[in-house]
């Protein structure tokens, strides 16, 4: 505590820290009672290695079930007995995927699987060659693949959007597909490791909860789990009221180098409990209001996350314990408040940071320059000559303060680039932007797509030719260009020659020269053996296609047909003779 502050004030307040204070985050008593011993773990018990937890900050959502680190090739096991009733094989996403229905109301999702066992592969393939595509979603039906607890049903791998060799875990309750944390099942996963506390961000704000200024404060660890903050205990805030954001991570035993997610968040003041969240469940249809529980613009200038102790007026995650305040907390003039920020694991391991704040004089600040103020609940529509954006309602967190400006076409655009605000604010739902090129010959108006350029590189989101115009969804603020994709796509033969007597697969690279995200559609491909569809996987992280040779192509001499057709319409084929 400051040295300003006296002696019996000091005392006083030292005594309400005491008392005030709350001993434990994690009540037991406030969970749903989910069966206990009634799921095993999936994998060999002696190599479990948790390398994401539920809930954990991911780009735009929540992660939705545990990762179990290992090889691939590893044995996966049903956790329970049941069905196999669905089967899902994906480029992206969980890739290559199981989904077994218990009896006890349960579904669990084994995903990014290198290979399921042998009868479900050979359905699954079966299936593939009857609707000729190798991204398939099936439902086999409830007789097809029973499972008994502990069978084994395929093989760890790190398909689809996969970092790693990993097994992505969850337990979903059957009625309402909801996903729910594994690790409050009694899975035996040992964990005796304290969340670690790293820096805490306080925002004033003004009477409508808008950020005015904000600032970020390093904490320091002292004892049993306790943090302060760095350089003093008690910070002075100019403002009538403040709210906070924790930067924090978990680490689990036996994993020690994983930055895993939090379990449970609470913030106290003076006491009292004035927010609290928990990832206890989650509704896939609320995943992306992370964007609204994180300081998005934190993340997006220096890649930290700060999980906020308040609530956003547009966010609508159910994953919080809803209080009058939502998390903000008024400041007095002439007193301290008692701040306690608790985080915890699903094993009850607790850190907590505690501070004093208190209210500084406060400076009428200016707004800042703007074009105009959006509400965060309202449906808007800006238009100007040339650009027009429409936001429906449920789009913003907050009200947004819009600002736009035009510089000049950059290299291969055909239109000026529109800075439409900043890439750090958020949106929640997709908003529908038309650029007007400056002068585009009527035969390439299919060819025109809208640039998003605040990625790594120029990324297509795709558009329509409308009135003059491309159109486009867009779920990210930023600057956006009109630019004209003539360009096919590339085919490189790698694993491929005349000769393939004795070889297991061919494969080929396939690239195109606009990445794309949004609405636009990615690479899409065909190929054909005599005629005839064959079975490419597609392995997007790598660019690469690949055929394992089976017995639909018998020995002797074949045309090879490959076609590639990229978001533009714009297609490339391979075609040569092989002997196999």
């Amino acid at each position: 505590m400051r040295k300003t502050a006296g002696l019996l004030a000091a005392v006083g307040l030292c005594l309400l820290m005491l008392r005030a204070v709350p001993r434990e985050i994690h009540d037991a008593s406030k969970l749903p009672e989910y069966p206990q011993n009634y799921f095993s773990l999936p994998v060999d018990a002696p190599s479990v290695r948790l390398s994401g937890t539920f809930g954990e900050l991911r780009s735009n959502h929540f992660h939705s079930g545990i990762d179990l680190s290992g090889n691939i090739g590893q044995p996966i096991y049903a956790a329970a007995g049941g069905y196999v009733h669905r089967i899902r094989v994906q480029a992206g996403g969980y890739g290559c995927a199981l989904y077994i229905r218990h009896p006890n109301g349960y579904t669990t999702v084994y995903g990014h699987l290198h290979q399921f066992k042998e009868e479900i592969a050979r359905y699954v393939k079966g299936e593939q060659y009857r609707k000729e595509q190798f991204e398939v979603d099936l439902y086999p039906g409830e007789k097809a693949f029973p499972v008994k607890k502990g069978e084994l049903i395929g093989l760890m791998g790190n398909s689809g959007s996969s970092e790693g060799a990993h097994l992505h875990f969850e337990i979903r309750r059957t009625t309402d597909q909801k996903t729910l944390n594994p690790l409050l099942f009694n899975l035996p996963i040992p964990d005796r490791e304290r969340p670690e506390l790293l820096a805490v961000k306080a925002y004033c704000l003004n009477d409508r909860r808008e950020t005015v200024n904000t600032l970020v404060l390093p904490a320091v660890q002292r004892a049993n789990g306790v943090y302060g903050l760095k350089g003093g205990d008690t910070i002075a805030l100019p403002a009538w009221r403040v709210g906070f954001s924790l930067q924090a991570f978990d680490r689990a035993t036996g994993n020690p180098y994983n930055k895993n997610g939090l379990f449970s968040l609470r913030l106290f003041a003076d006491g009292q409990q004035v927010f609290a969240w928990r990832a206890q469940e989650l509704d896939f249809n609320e995943t992306r209001y992370l964007n609204a529980h994180t300081d998005y613009a934190a993340r997006k200038r220096s890649g930290e996350w700060f999980q906020r102790c308040y609530i956003l007026p547009g966010d609508r995650l159910s994953m919080y314990e809803r209080t009058n305040n939502s998390g903000v907390i008024p400041l007095y003039q002439g007193r301290l408040t008692l701040i306690v920020i608790e985080a915890a694991d699903p094993k009850g391991n607790t850190s907590s940071l505690r501070f004093w704040v208190r209210r500084a004089e406060i400076s009428p600040m200016a707004p800042p320059a703007y074009h105009r103020q959006i509400p965060w609940d309202a449906s808007h529509r800006i238009e100007m000559d040339d650009f027009s954006l429409d936001l429906p309602n449920g789009t913003l967190y907050e009200t947004l303060y819009f600002q736009y400006a035009v510089s000049p076409p950059i290299v291969g655009s055909v239109a000026p680039v529109h800075h439409i605000h900043s890439d750090d604010t958020p949106l929640h739902r997709y908003g529908t932007l038309s650029l007007r090129p400056i002068q585009l010959p009527p035969a390439l108006a299919s060819k025109a797509v809208i640039l998003y350029l605040d990625g790594k590189r120029p990324e297509s989101v795709g558009g329509k030719w409308t009135n003059g115009a491309v159109e486009a969804r867009i779920r990210e603020l930023g600057r956006y260009t009109v630019a004209v994709d003539t360009v096919p796509p590339t085919i490189e033969p790698l694993a491929f020659a005349t000769n393939m007597r004795g070889k297991p697969f061919m494969a080929f690279t396939i690239k195109d020269n606009l990445p794309v995200s949004g609405m636009a559609r990615g690479l899409r491909y065909r190929a054909t053996v005599d005629g005839k569809w064959v079975l490419f996987e597609y392995d997007p992280k790598n660019k690469r296609l690949t055929h394992y040779f089976d017995e639909h192509i018998a020995a002797g001499e074949h045309v090879l047909r490959l076609s590639v057709t990229d978001d533009r319409a714009n297609t490339s084929v391979f075609e040569r003779k092989f002997v196999r």
